[in-house]
């Protein structure tokens, strides 16, 4: 820790401001950088240190003002995200939240957010998050939606002619909120789900769920869970001779899936953003070109292969809010009227965010619609070879 030296650049009789007298509007993250969800938010957290120098300062009328992100830990633990989201608020003050990294925590935060009326940008999948949107009227989100995965998912196992599914999933909100989605596309797609089996996301076997579906005559299994517990059920389908095809959730969208599974998660069917196979869109694609620019500073930063779609997440939490913040300065809202400026920025987030590029889809927000993406969000993916590649 050092404290910043104050520079006065003088001209004339005007006194520029240093950042440090500049006014100061904050927002706060809550991510999972360590527990079970840690292969998701520590790129989430890795974007927002990457980023945050960008995202730095907007204007208002009055002049610059810095915005200042605060990342805390979530620790994979919905009770510890309700305490961190409650201190942002209350004691650092902050505009917007952007929490959680999971479903659950995502949940277990609403009643937070809603009795404080400050925003939150969940990074987290399950619809319920943002619906009804009557009683979520302060929470909006960057990822794509269970519902809108599952609908991508069911149309890929129709045109290849499956018909019978087994389900495999957590035995927590985000498993329960895909099982839901699952269960109303699949009879509209002609799909039937025969087995329905759930899991931990601690457990390190789910032999025992497998061999029962299997009983059932499944054509292929849809898993719907994330690293590690998505890696131990596929490796328990292999493990026990099943060649069956096997379908995971979006939640599986990064390297550390690929590092744990190995051959086991070859041949993979997921849907995902189009962050994993940028270089391959066609060229006219309206987000190529700032999937490519994320790409290249992600991976030099960390490595080939290290590109994941949950960092994109967050990156487009700040394209959302920097703007949004920008437009609730200029109607006059000053950052210390704090209670002020998060109903404000509520409404400019809502209604002032259209067909905005970002790394997860093109966001346009409504009064009706907190999650503002469309289809042209999702693409099928295949593994092949230990690495993504567009889904035959």
């Amino acid at each position: 820790m050092f404290r910043a030296l104050t520079v006065l650049a003088v001209i004339g009789l005007l006194v520029l401001p240093t950042a440090a007298q500049q006014p100061t509007v904050k927002v706060g993250f809550v991510v999972d950088i360590t527990g079970p969800a840690s292969s998701l938010g520590v790129p989430e957290r890795n974007t927002v240190l990457m980023y945050q120098d960008d995202f730095a300062t907007t204007q208002s009328p009055a002049g610059p003002v810095r915005i200042q992100y605060l990342v805390t830990d979530g620790e994979s633990d919905p009770t510890k995200a309700v305490i961190a989201a409650k201190r942002l608020i209350e004691e650092d003050r902050v505009v917007a939240v952007v929490c959680c990294t999971t479903s659950p925590a995502s949940l277990a935060i609403i009643q937070t957010v809603q009795a404080a009326r400050t925003v939150n940008l969940s990074l987290a999948a399950a619809v319920t998050i943002i619906e009804p949107v009557e009683e979520r009227r302060w929470v909006f989100k960057t990822p794509q939606t269970d519902r809108l995965m599952i609908d991508v998912l069911t149309d890929h196992m129709r045109q290849r002619g499956i018909r019978r599914v087994a389900w495999l999933g957590f035995d927590d909100a985000f498993g329960q909120g895909g099982l839901v989605e699952f269960e109303k596309f699949a009879p509209q797609k002609g799909i039937e789900i025969v087995a329905r089996e759930s899991f931990a996301r601690t457990t390190t076997d789910v032999s025992t769920q497998i061999t029962r579906a299997m009983g059932r005559n499944p054509q292929a299994f849809l898993i719907w869970a994330i690293p590690p517990g998505a890696n131990v059920s596929q490796r328990n389908i292999r493990d026990l001779g099943i060649n069956l095809p096997v379908y995971q959730s979006h939640g599986v969208a990064n390297k550390t899936f690929l590092d744990l599974g190995g051959p086991s998660v070859e041949g993979t069917l997921l849907p995902a953003g189009k962050l994993l196979i940028a270089e391959l869109l066609p060229e006219a694609d309206k987000q190529k070109r700032a999937l490519l620019s994320y790409l290249e500073r992600y991976e030099g930063r960390y490595g080939k292969g290290t590109r994941n779609t949950f960092g994109g997440h967050a990156l487009d939490a700040m394209l959302i809010l920097q703007p949004a913040i920008e437009r609730t300065l200029r109607q006059g809202i000053r950052p210390e009227n704090i209670g002020g400026f998060r109903s404000v920025l509520r409404d400019q987030i809502e209604r002032g965010t259209k067909e905005l590029v970002g790394i997860t889809g093109i966001f346009t927000f409504t009064p009706k619609d907190h999650l503002g993406l469309d289809r042209r969000a999702a693409v099928m993916i295949e593994i092949r070879n230990n690495n993504w590649a567009p889904a035959r």
